[in-house]
């Protein structure tokens, strides 16, 4: 059986020989029974036939199984090194990214954590605005904690913190003395990060690449070892229902029946003797006699 190959060579030593290496690792062999095989470092394939010939240029065949190569099996070339502070500057992160530059060694503790694994939240620049007045009243040492408090040691995908609820320390926690933790918490699609003072969301993604991701927050994170928890406002007393005015008497008058029907003018005469007798009055008439 002819096998078609790109030179001439590779020809020659198949039929000669009934072997050859090709330069991606594989050996071609004609096992003298009609039957040619393909192999690397797996088990070797099967000629089946043949879909397209273009005499020693090009040949298409079909084999048996799939053909794994060596040479696409290799580990895939290390990701171009991406500098952190300018990709937020980019994204809609620059006042939080100068911050890093100008704080102590707030960027370098960042940029050395970016091989091992990192995740960090960052604030978008309104949010880190409206936040400037809290950092300018910090210590250097302060503000150099709250930077770090947006950093987490440990690659996180997006689909990671989606799956997963629990505290997690920062690049500024230190031992026991400064927990400088958080709480990650999700609901459906949606991630939040609670601290004891107050509480963020994530709302976009810069990057999600391992080792390295960086995703928007909409609120600066205010660790409790800085910040106090606002207090909860006292609920407003509830309205009080009007007293109701006293009654005058709680004795109930009942109307006189009406006085039964009598002769026409009666009920008058009737009235008018209830009130002369009401009014206690007496009088007499008399008779005097005239002297003849």
């Amino acid at each position: 059986m002819r096998l078609l190959l790109s030179f001439d060579l590779l020809l020659t030593l198949l039929f000669l020989s009934g072997s050859v290496q090709v330069s991606s690792g594989h050996n071609i062999t004609d096992n003298r029974t009609g039957r040619v095989s393909f192999a690397a470092d797996s088990a070797p394939v099967n000629f089946i036939k043949s879909v397209k010939e273009i005499s020693y240029d090009l040949a298409v065949v079909q084999i048996s199984s799939v053909l794994s190569s060596p040479g696409a099996e290799a580990p895939a070339p290390a990701a171009a090194q991406v500098n952190l502070t300018t990709l937020m500057s980019k994204k809609g992160c620059k006042t939080f990214a100068d911050l890093l530059v100008a704080t102590g060694d707030a960027e370098t503790t960042f940029e050395s954590n970016v091989a091992g694994g990192l995740t960090v939240f960052c604030p978008i620049d309104p949010t880190m605005k409206a936040f400037m007045p809290k950092f300018k009243n910090l210590t250097a040492d302060g503000k150099l904690s709250v930077l770090l408090y947006h950093g987490i040691p440990v690659y996180n995908s997006i689909q990671m913190l989606k799956s997963s609820n629990g505290v997690v320390n920062t690049l500024a926690t230190d031992g026991t003395a400064k927990n400088y933790n958080f709480t990650v918490q999700n609901e459906g699609e949606v991630v939040t990060l609670k601290t004891p003072v107050m509480l963020a969301k994530i709302t976009g993604t810069l990057i999600d690449e391992d080792p390295l991701a960086v995703y928007t927050i909409d609120a600066v994170l205010e660790p409790r070892e800085l910040f106090k928890p606002a207090k909860a406002k006292a609920p407003a007393p509830a309205p009080v229902a009007e007293a109701e005015a006293p009654a005058k008497s709680r004795k109930r008058h009942h109307a006189s029946p009406p006085a039964p029907a009598g002769p026409e003018g009666a009920p008058a005469d009737n009235e008018k003797a209830a009130n002369d007798e009401s009014c206690g009055v007496l009088v007499l008439f008399g008779l005097s006699k005239t002297p003849n």
